[in-house]
């Protein structure tokens, strides 16, 4: 991957290049620091603290109807090496016309509309190095094509490459059980190289939007196979269908994400399963002007189910309670506070993050979270791993 990415980085030098000489572009970088602090360690060689740094490079060039973008994203760490990285995020030629839009190299998709779970967001690898949400994902290489047609568009996908999740070591935070092979294995013959695809519809009808999409390709989540005290990924090919909906009602909003898929039964463990369900429903309420003021404040609840076993996943049987406080103010300001309770053994995560602009080229970032895994919960992995993060970006444009 580190060659197909110094491949796709030097034509961005290329393309930059012949965009600067044009004197018509927009390059912006984001610096962060990164700080968390842990309320508790599984091991003597857990750290309380612990300090990093980022650096998110954008890039974009538009004339007539072509478009250049990129991203390029550098995470250095201070005490955990593994976290170090160096990602190419996006990439991509863009081509738009009345009603098409061309997109060739790599870039990012996101598909949901729930907020406890992305039962449907299965184009881009999550970035298991990143953020405790999964909502960090990895660049992926893609020709997208997009068709616009009444009350809505149609999408083609061809997904050329696949990029394997990085798990940490055993011992440290946020790592499995065991140590993890390096090495990753592939039910398809072309390993890494096979050609997966996507196709999805959306429509609008005034408040009510809806999609559906199908998936067929190489799973983004692996199965964890065992040699010995080693685990080792394996990636199958799967088939997987997708359906959002969404109806806004005044200050209400329901959702709604279903997954279907079908794994090659030939390729699983004993306990995994080669049909999958899951589904999340959920509603959102907003009040405006809480207490005469300029707040808005939203309430969510949101149901999930997955036939899947507790020990692989979370919310096999749980309600995603939560609210939602946007403070309408200059600085962008806002807070969620969310709670994740297990109907069936009482696990719960709770997660809180607010931000807000300071001035006009810096943004501050809080999350906290909090682990109560029980019995063979898959939860009770991070029951130790309880946590404050605080992140300050600065921008600063050419």
């Amino acid at each position: 991957m580190v060659k197909v990415i110094s491949g796709f980085f030097l034509v961005f030098l290329m393309a930059l290049m012949s965009i600067s000489s044009c004197q018509a572009y927009d390059i912006y970088h984001e610096f962060g620091v990164q700080h968390r602090q842990f309320s508790a360690a599984s091991n003597a060689n857990q750290a309380y603290s612990n300090s990093a740094l980022s650096i998110n490079s954008f890039y974009s060039y538009a004339q007539g109807e072509e478009q250049w973008n990129g991203e390029l994203w550098l995470r250095l760490d201070k005490e955990n090496s593994e976290r170090n990285h160096l990602d190419l995020r996006e990439f991509y030629w863009l081509n738009y016309g009345e009603d098409y839009e061309w997109q060739i190299g790599v870039a990012r998709v996101f598909w949901g509309v729930t907020e406890s779970a992305h039962l449907v967001d299965v184009i881009n690898q999550t970035d298991q190095l990143e953020g405790l949400d999964g909502e960090d994902k990895l660049g992926q290489a893609m020709i997208h094509y997009t068709k616009q047609i009444d009350n809505g568009q149609v999408e083609w996908f061809l997904l050329p490459y696949f990029r394997p999740q990085k798990f940490y070591d055993v011992g440290n935070r946020f790592a499995p059980p065991m140590n993890m092979d390096k090495k990753a294995l592939y039910d398809s013959g072309a390993l890494q190289r096979h050609l997966d695809s996507a196709v999805r519809l959306t429509q609008h009808y005034g408040a009510f939007d809806w999609s559906v999409m199908a998936f067929s390709g190489t799973n983004r989540e692996p199965i964890v196979q065992l040699k010995g005290e080693t685990g080792q990924a394996f990636y199958g090919q799967m088939q997987q269908l997708g359906i959002t909906a969404q109806y806004i009602q005044d200050a209400w909003i329901y959702k709604a994400e279903l997954m279907l898929r079908k794994n090659r039964a030939h390729v699983l463990n004993q306990d995994q399963k080669s049909r999958i369900s899951a589904v999340v429903l959920g509603a959102e309420y907003t009040q405006v002007g809480i207490f005469s003021t300029v707040y808005d404040l939203g309430y969510l609840i949101e149901y999930q189910s997955d036939n899947r076993d507790k020990t692989q996943v979370l919310g096999q049987n749980d309600l995603f309670i939560g609210t939602r406080l946007a403070f309408n103010d200059s600085d962008s300001s806002e807070m969620i506070l969310g709670v994740l309770h297990d109907l069936t053994d009482a696990s719960q995560s709770i997660r809180l993050e607010a931000s807000m602009r300071l001035g006009q080229s810096t943004k501050l970032e809080v999350a906290a979270y909090h682990f109560n895994g029980k019995g063979d919960n898959w939860l009770k992995q991070l029951n130790k791993q309880d946590l404050l993060e605080i992140n300050l970006f600065w921008y600063f444009s050419h």
